[in-house]
């Protein structure tokens, strides 16, 4: 057990002498302090006839109103805080942690198992008594942990920020870092097996960015897709006898029939299959969102469907680095 703690705590201070956590540490820290004066109070507005005083939501920055108030529906304090969490959740989280975040930490992270497998340092690292697939997946662990601190810090900076300047005392918030954590590690997985194939960390890192996209282009193409076509397929229309002045017109509807047909054979050929297999983001996003945003009106038919899926492919991608790592000669 002793030499995997080592290979982990090695992987996890390979990416401590990077410049870039550095960076990211400070940059995280610039941020907690550049929204801590930030504060939403509950005011009441007074209406100018004699109805009685409507609740509003103020924005404050540094003790000065930024904007006029919000009029809030007649709401309960729970659901009024259930909203402002899932708010604050969607808008500020997702926006830092999402994107720039994960961005940061796929470069951080992207030389480990390229400079794990590199020639010279794998030779050592077997030297010791370790198994190659436990060795992989001690590689993979630490640069896991190392992200895991990073989001740690951003998300209990956040937690303490809400609390104290909102007075929203709501751990739900720190649901994003498992959340998040299992992100990376769905990005890190597809990194990692380029990085052991190409021993490359510019190619993984790339092959990870363009992985990214791909999860995310898939599934709004799909979302639009319902919106926007009638997958349903509809009645047959009874034949009828038209003048020839109306063939033009019959002619441009057959036309628009069959591109309605192209476009839904490619979702059920291409679209539908595509996100059967690959990781969801976009859904991961909402099942954060409806843990914690637990309103009556919010439908979901099964949030843990894309976790589910989703930990299906990395158990796939671990799996083909194991057995890769494990039939490589060296």
């Amino acid at each position: 057990m002793k030499p995997y703690l080592a290979v982990i705590l090695d992987s996890f201070q390979s990416a401590a002498c990077s410049r870039i956590l550095w960076v990211t540490l400070v940059l995280i820290t610039l941020f907690l302090a550049a929204i801590a004066p930030i504060a939403i109070d509950q005011v009441q507005e007074q209406q100018t006839d004699r109805s009685p005083a409507a609740t509003g939501l103020q924005l404050r920055y540094a003790g000065r109103d930024f904007g006029p108030a919000i009029q809030l529906p007649s709401q309960t304090t729970a659901e009024f805080r259930a909203v402002a969490i899932a708010w604050f959740m969607d808008h500020v989280v997702d926006l830092i942690v999402g994107f720039f975040g994960i961005f940061v930490a796929l470069v951080v992270s992207c030389t480990i198992i390229p400079d794990t497998y590199r020639t010279g340092s794998v030779e050592l690292l077997l030297s010791k008594p370790v198994s190659r697939p436990l060795l992989f997946m001690a590689k993979f662990v630490g640069g896991c942990a190392f992200v895991l601190m990073n989001i740690s810090y951003l998300m209990f900076g956040l937690y303490a920020i809400v609390g104290l300047r909102w007075g929203l005392w709501d751990e739900r918030i720190l649901i994003a870092i498992p959340v998040f954590v299992f992100y990376f590690m769905l990005l890190f997985s597809v990194s990692a097996v380029v990085g052991l194939f190409s021993r490359s960390a510019i190619l993984s890192l790339f092959a990870a960015l363009l992985f990214w996209g791909s999860c995310i282009l898939v599934g709004s193409s799909k979302q639009a897709m319902e919106k926007l076509l009638p997958l349903e397929p509809k009645a047959d229309s009874v034949t009828v006898v038209v003048e020839p002045s109306e063939q033009t017109a019959k002619s441009v509807s057959a036309e628009s029939k069959g591109d309605e047909q192209f476009w839904r054979s490619v979702y059920a050929y291409g679209i539908v299959p595509l996100y059967t297999v690959l990781p969801k983001p976009l859904e991961l996003d909402d099942t954060v969102q409806y843990f914690l945003d637990r309103r009556r009106d919010r439908k979901v038919t099964d949030p843990w469907a894309p976790v589910i899926t989703s930990g299906i492919f990395l158990i796939v991608m671990l799996g083909i680095c194991c057995v890769k790592s494990s039939r490589a000669e060296y």
